[in-house]
């Protein structure tokens, strides 16, 4: 029988300890758990675009719904709906929309998202645009860029 010396068994010990312990921070550095924050139906409470708000009675029913990589979207009259990828990695955060269905069908749309309490505020390009936003805004300077603020949307009792 091999014995082994107190160094080997330090280092397979460190090893066992350090693997442990890497695990959960390499899932929080992926943002699996921010991906999976942006999972269910939100209600759209604020949009601004080309520096101006939509009023409020343009928002009534207005939903943005997400499921893994899958959303749907529904604004006024209109809808669509498509796939999402997100990438937490990148500060802000990013996403990238392929239009599959609506007025914007076979165009996609770049964007960035940040969390702010409990709210979504997410910001992004017209569709079809290739430029994606750097910061949370929408002035009337010529940018075509929307942002909008989520809430999560509360079940009817």
């Amino acid at each position: 029988m091999k014995v082994l010396s107190p160094i080997a068994v330090a280092v397979g010990i460190l090893a066992l300890t350090l693997s442990a312990g890497a695990a959960p921070d390499r899932e929080k550095k992926d943002g699996k758990d921010e991906v999976k924050k942006l999972d269910g139906e939100w209600d759209i409470v604020s949009w601004t675009q080309g520096g101006e708000a939509l009023p409020a009675e343009g928002l009534e029913g207005a939903r943005w719904t997400i499921n893994g990589e899958k959303y749907t979207f529904k604004l006024g009259g209109a809808g669509e709906d498509g796939k999402i990828k997100v990438d937490t990695s990148k500060k802000p955060a990013t996403f990238d929309l392929a239009i599959e269905s609506g007025n914007d069908k076979d165009k996609g749309q770049p964007g960035i998202f940040k969390f702010d309490g409990d709210d979504l505020v997410i910001c992004l390009a017209r569709p079809g645009g290739t430029g994606r936003p750097t910061e949370f805004k929408s002035t009337e300077d010529g940018d075509t860029f929307i942002i909008a603020t989520l809430k999560r949307h509360k079940k009817d009792d």
